[in-house]
């Protein structure tokens, strides 16, 4: 069943619609939400939490795609997460001193900034380039997978990737990509 199919059936109640959407998406927004948290049980919660978010609005939700919706819900609250760890530390002082600190609260809060900056250049590629690169890199997906769901053979995915790569770095770094020759 097609993920829009999926989708209105949720909305209809049908749970195991819902399993299977879930199911299908649980594992990239895990990734994207451990990458920006760096903790399991954190990542975990958060992920969870995005899911309840999701259930809970998805009567409003209007679209055959899931994947960028999720993606905002558990970034919006990755961001709150961190932002409350920054401003609200809790645990005991000398556990923390011996475990390992992990990326400082300020470098969490920096990478945010240049995700948000990758976010702004993502938004300038086109959009089977944009598609790709989160088929391929934000999702995870394989090469095959990411060419069923663009309706590509994989080699057209592959050089489709390598133009969206050359095109994002140009915007990122102002300034042109290397030419074939």
């Amino acid at each position: 069943m097609a993920e829009g199919d999926l989708i209105r059936a949720a909305k209809a109640g049908r749970r195991e619609a819902a399993a299977e959407l879930c199911s299908m998406h649980w594992q990239g927004v895990y990734r994207i939400v451990y990458g920006r948290l760096g903790n399991r049980a954190e990542a975990e919660d958060v992920t969870q939490e995005t899911f309840l978010r999701l259930w809970r609005q998805l009567a409003r939700f209007e679209g055959d795609q899931l994947g960028p919706y999720l993606r905002t819900i558990a970034l919006n609250l990755c961001r709150n997460r961190l932002r409350d760890s920054y401003r609200h530390p809790q645990g005991d002082l000398r556990e923390d001193l011996r475990a390992d600190p992990g990326p400082s609260p300020e470098q969490r809060l920096l990478d945010l900034e240049r995700e948000e900056q990758l976010r702004r250049a993502l938004a300038r590629l086109a959009p089977d380039q944009r598609r790709v690169l989160e088929l391929r890199l934000v999702e995870g997906r394989s090469v095959a997978e990411a060419a069923i769901a663009l309706g590509r053979t994989p080699e057209a995915v592959r050089a489709l990737q390598y133009r969206a790569l050359i095109r994002l770095r140009e915007i990122v770094t102002g300034t042109p990509g290397e030419k074939e020759g």
